[in-house]
């Protein structure tokens, strides 16, 4: 078993919460691939990355889905929205549009589980302007 309080990886940032636990080595190996991955787009903001990340209590799996950027955020913990907002502006582009859809009562997977997905369009504040000029 991997211990982070003990022990390092390239790139894995360990929130407190994970550093008291034990982790499966395969886990802190998908962790490590995905935080030494190229990213997939890059703004003023920072850069963005698909894969498995830790934060705060969560586990954080970003991957693209019929070209469309998809965040699952799963805790041990019933999941806010301060922690969905955060998670939102550090794993998703801003000129992405994110949203959390609620399905029905039979398809609710937990109150520990969220997943975000990207609206499709470009709704950057230079695309709104330079159709409203051209039109």
């Amino acid at each position: 078993m991997f211990q982070p309080n003990k022990e390092t990886r390239k790139g894995v940032f360990f929130p407190a919460y994970w550093k008291k636990k034990k982790l499966n080595p395969s886990f802190v190996d998908e962790l490590e691939k995905a935080a030494t991955s190229e990213p997939f787009k890059k703004d003023q903001y920072g850069e963005y990355r698909l894969g498995t990340f830790l934060y705060g209590c969560a586990i954080v799996k970003v991957e693209i889905i019929d070209d469309l950027l998809s965040i699952a955020v799963h805790s041990e913990h019933p999941v806010g929205f301060p922690m969905v907002k955060e998670i939102r502006y550090k794993f998703a582009p801003d000129a992405y549009l994110m949203s959390m859809l609620m399905p029905s009562r039979d398809q609710q997977i937990s109150d520990n589980t969220v997943v975000l997905y990207q609206i499709p369009g470009d709704f950057s504040e230079n695309k709104t302007e330079a159709t409203e000029e051209g039109e």
